[in-house]
């Protein structure tokens, strides 16, 4: 199971059809391809700064007995860039006014577009004539009810 942050524009309301679904999960294109990935996902300060710290390791490690340091250290790059990929794309949004409005735990994007709108509808006024989706029953389960996201929380807790 994934999570999914569920963004909105700036000012729109909760139940606004603009919302971005972000997957927090690792991302094989950004392992394989970290300065790309993060220039195509518009991270111009970290693809740039990705690309110059793979070129430096590169440089440096040109020495047969380095080799395996440099190998290590592109890795963790490699890694971190994966796994926190989702969380730098959150924190541009965020930087340009969007909202966090929810973590939902899923199995893929469509059950988490569906739980967000069953939960939307739920707090929607009770005006609305549209009916809420009725929901799988693993999504509607949980053991404690809380999602994470990334590898630190960064959203108020300890």
């Amino acid at each position: 199971m994934a999570s999914y942050l569920v963004l909105t524009p700036p000012g729109a309301p909760k139940d606004d059809d603009g919302a971005r679904f972000i997957a927090d999960k690792f991302s094989w294109l950004a392992f394989v391809f970290p300065a790309i990935w993060l220039l195509f996902k518009r991270q111009w300060v970290a693809g740039i700064g990705v690309a110059v710290f793979q070129g430096l390791v590169t440089f440096l490690t040109r020495d047969p007995s380095a080799m395996l340091a440099g190998l290590l250290i592109e890795l963790a790059l490699r890694m971190l860039v994966a796994l926190e990929g989702p969380a730098f794309i959150v924190r541009r949004l965020e930087a340009h006014g969007w909202t966090l409005q929810a973590v939902i735990t899923a199995d893929d994007l469509t059950a988490a577009e569906m739980i967000y709108d069953h939960q939307t509808a739920a707090t929607a006024p009770a005006t609305t004539s549209w009916l809420a989706p009725a929901l799988p029953a693993a999504a509607t389960q949980s053991t404690d009810g809380r999602a994470a996201f990334g590898l630190f929380e960064n959203y108020g807790e300890r």
